[in-house]
C-alpha cells in the first residue's frame, strides 16, 4: 500500500454499526453514535427500529428545535461549543435545505458537510508549482498543518462560487477578478469516524493557475504563510510525510496529482485511489 492510498483509508475509517441514523419526517439526514442518539430522544426525537426522526415542520420551527437539542447535547457534554456559523442541514448535497445547524455540533448530528478546497497553480519553464498554505499555530484545530493555498466550508445561505471568492479573498487576498478564473475540477466525499461523531464531507474541488508574480498574503489569520513548492516535492511530502498536511488536503492534492498525470496508471494503486475520492453517498 502507497502512502497515498493512506490518507484514502484514513479519511473512510468507520463502523457503520456505530450510528443510528436520524430523519426528519421520512428523509433521512444524518447519523449520529449511539450515546447521542440516547441523549436526542429527550429533545422530541422519536425511535424506531428505523433509526430517530424528527416530526417534520417549517424550516424555522425545525432550526430552532435542533438549536435546541445541540444545546442539550453541549449541557451534556456531547457537542463542541457553538460556533455561530449555520450549515444547511440536506437530504442530498444538491437539495434545499430542510433547516440549519450550527457548525459546532455538525459532526456531533452526522450532517453532510459541504465545501471546497482550491490548488493554487504555478506553470514555469521550470516545471510546475504549488502553493502550500501553514496554518495557524493558534489556530484551534490542526495548528501549524500544511494546507491547500484555500479551503473552507460551506456555510447557509451563500452560494458555491460567491463561497469562493469570500475565502479566497480572506485567507489568501486574492483578489475577486483572479479568483473568478479558478476551474471547477470535481468533487471528494469521505465518512471519517472522529471522536465527536461521523465526519460525513463533501468538497468541491478547483485548480486556480496563477502567474508566477502573485505572491498570496495571509489575511485573515487563519493561515501563518505561504510557500511555493515543486510539484515533485509537494507529491513526496504527501506520500512519505502522513502528518504534515491536514488530513482531508491531502485528498485534494492527490486528486490534482491524478487527474495531471504525475500519478499514472501504472502505480500500483491507481485504480484504488481514483475509485477512492468518491464514495457512492456522503
Amino acid at each position: 500500500m502507497s502512502g497515498f492510498l493512506h490518507h484514502l483509508r484514513v479519511c473512510n475509517a468507520h463502523d457503520p454499526a456505530d450510528y443510528c441514523p436520524w430523519s426528519i419526517g421520512d428523509a433521512e439526514v444524518g447519523l449520529v453514535p449511539h450515546a447521542i442518539a440516547e441523549k436526542l430522544q429527550e429533545c422530541g426525537f422519536t425511535r424506531s427500529e428505523a433509526g430517530l426522526a424528527l416530526p417534520t415542520g417549517t424550516f424555522e420551527e425545525l432550526s430552532e428545535k435542533l438549536a435546541e437539542a445541540s444545546e442539550t447535547l453541549r449541557e451534556a457534554g456531547l457537542a463542541a461549543k457553538a460556533r455561530g456559523e449555520f450549515y444547511p442541514v440536506l437530504t442530498h448535497p444538491d437539495a434545499d435545505p430542510l433547516a440549519i445547524l450550527d457548525r459546532g455540533a455538525a459532526t456531533e448530528f452526522g450532517i453532510v458537510n459541504k465545501g471546497f478546497h482550491l490548488n493554487g497553480i504555478v506553470r514555469r519553464v521550470d516545471g510546475t508549482f504549488m502553493w502550500i498554505a501553514r496554518r495557524a499555530r493558534d489556530k484551534a484545530t490542526y495548528p501549524g498543518k500544511l494546507d491547500n493555498m484555500v479551503a473552507g466550508g460551506h456555510p447557509a445561505g451563500i452560494s458555491a462560487f460567491d463561497n469562493l471568492l469570500k475565502e479566497c479573498a480572506e485567507e489568501a487576498g486574492i483578489p475577486a477578478e483572479i479568483a473568478a478564473t479558478a476551474r471547477p475540477t470535481g468533487v471528494i466525499s469521505y465518512r471519517m469516524a472522529v471522536q465527536a461523531g461521523l465526519r460525513r464531507h463533501m468538497f468541491y474541488t478547483y485548480d486556480l493557475e496563477l502567474d508566477p508574480d502573485f505572491v498570496p498574503q495571509a489575511v485573515d489569520g487563519e493561515v501563518e504563510s505561504f510557500e511555493l513548492l515543486p510539484i515533485g516535492e509537494v507529491m513526496r511530502i504527501v506520500e512519505t510525510e502522513p502528518d504534515a498536511f491536514k488530513y482531508n488536503c491531502n485528498l485534494a492534492i492527490i486528486d490534482y496529482l491524478l487527474r495531471n498525470g504525475f500519478i499514472a496508471p501504472d502505480h500500483p494503486d491507481y485504480f484504488e485511489l481514483a475509485n477512492g475520492l468518491r464514495l457512492p453517498k456522503v
